[in-house]
């Protein structure tokens, strides 16, 4: 079964220097009601510019199509006409019972692979667009590290898709070989979804509402999220522990619901970032204007984190070796430090007595 614990993808879609005026973060009229939010004055006013950020939104297209993915992907499971066009292709009987599990024969539906296969391209598409909504980021940042990850997972289970139909029995060559590919792609798409919640820890806007909090849609999806690349885990684990459950272990739906609204939430917080929930109430206050409100980030920056290059460790680990030079050469008697900006007089007058 394919798998998508992408999203990215999703996190914080502002700039970490803000310079929207026309952000929630500046806003100074505050509300006292739903109904006061919702009035035609306020709907006629903001309507037409919350359209045209979530229009130049880079991270909502992913996420409408990571939306359509995993609704597709519960479609397949508990859609009962498809279910029963895979049983009635089944090439199994009763004689079959007479053999060993392992060699009962997989039931292949080759529409269901073409499918797969196609949503496997669809990931691949996803991960590109998710990197490619990083692009104000360098390649070489931290923040880069899960969308690479999630690529390498989406290349693994479109691999694996394509050998869905020469799978032949329960314990044969090819079965197992796929159960391998998608088994190696839930265990990097456990590590890439721990490298989103680092990103959107780094990414996220220190406001009201937002970080640790369920008023934070972001916080909902990366729940969704784990849990989603935790039953993968297991649900591969499982098929290569015991393969004869192949057909019959049906832990990947609950997978699929949780990737499901991990992709909705996703597309929460991009509405959110888009400010299309200004009639609900800030941190479940009304009465708050945010841009009348100064908070106090303690150690963070007030837009999130700063950008984290690959290659700092090296460099960080170099000055540090050439701190240790200096420092030795300091230490030692007879070196003598000169000022280079000292007038040779000072520096090269000897005095006789």
């Amino acid at each position: 079964m394919i798998s998508n614990t992408a999203v990215r993808r999703i996190f914080n879609t502002r700039d970490e220097h803000i310079t929207d005026r026309t952000s929630s973060f500046y806003e100074l009229e505050p509300f006292d009601s739903f109904v006061q939010a919702l009035r035609w004055k306020q709907i006629k006013v903001r309507v037409p510019l919350c359209m045209k950020k979530t229009l130049s939104n880079r991270f909502m297209l992913p996420n409408m199509i990571y939306v359509g993915y995993a609704a597709t992907l519960l479609f397949i499971d508990f859609n009962e006409n498809l279910n029963a066009l895979f049983n009635n292709n089944s090439t199994s009987n009763i004689t079959t019972t007479r053999k060993l599990i392992l060699e009962q024969p997989v039931q292949n539906n080759p529409y269901l692979n073409r499918l797969y296969i196609v949503l496997a391209i669809v990931n691949i598409l996803m991960g590109f667009l998710f990197c490619w909504a990083w692009r104000d980021r360098s390649i070489f940042d931290i923040v880069m590290i899960p969308e690479y990850l999630n690529l390498i997972q989406a290349g693994l289970y479109l691999w694996s898709a394509c050998w869905y139909s020469k799978q032949d029995t329960l314990g044969g060559y090819y079965t197992m070989f796929v159960h391998k590919i998608e088994l190696a792609a839930s265990i990097i798409g456990l590590f890439a979804a721990i490298g989103w919640i680092v990103a959107w820890f780094m990414t996220y806007t220190r406001i009201f509402g937002r970080g640790y909090t369920l008023d934070d849609p972001d916080t909902i999806s990366s729940l969704a999220m784990v849990a989603n690349a935790i039953i993968y885990l297991i649900y591969n684990i499982q098929l290569m522990i015991s393969p004869e459950y192949y057909e019959t272990n049906i832990l990947y739906k609950y997978g699929d619901i949780c990737d499901f609204v991990e992709a909705c939430f996703c597309v929460f917080a991009c509405l959110r970032d888009d400010d299309w929930f200004w009639f609900l109430p800030i941190a479940g206050q009304y009465g708050i204007a945010l841009g009348r409100v100064q908070v106090e980030a303690k150690t963070f920056p007030l837009f999130g984190k700063t950008p984290i290059l690959l290659t700092n460790m090296c460099r960080k680990q170099s000055k540090t070796k050439r701190n240790q030079r200096f420092e030795i050469i300091k230490s030692r008697n007879d070196v003598l430090t000169v000022p280079i900006f000292a007038s040779s007089d000072k520096c090269f007058n000897t005095t006789s007595v």
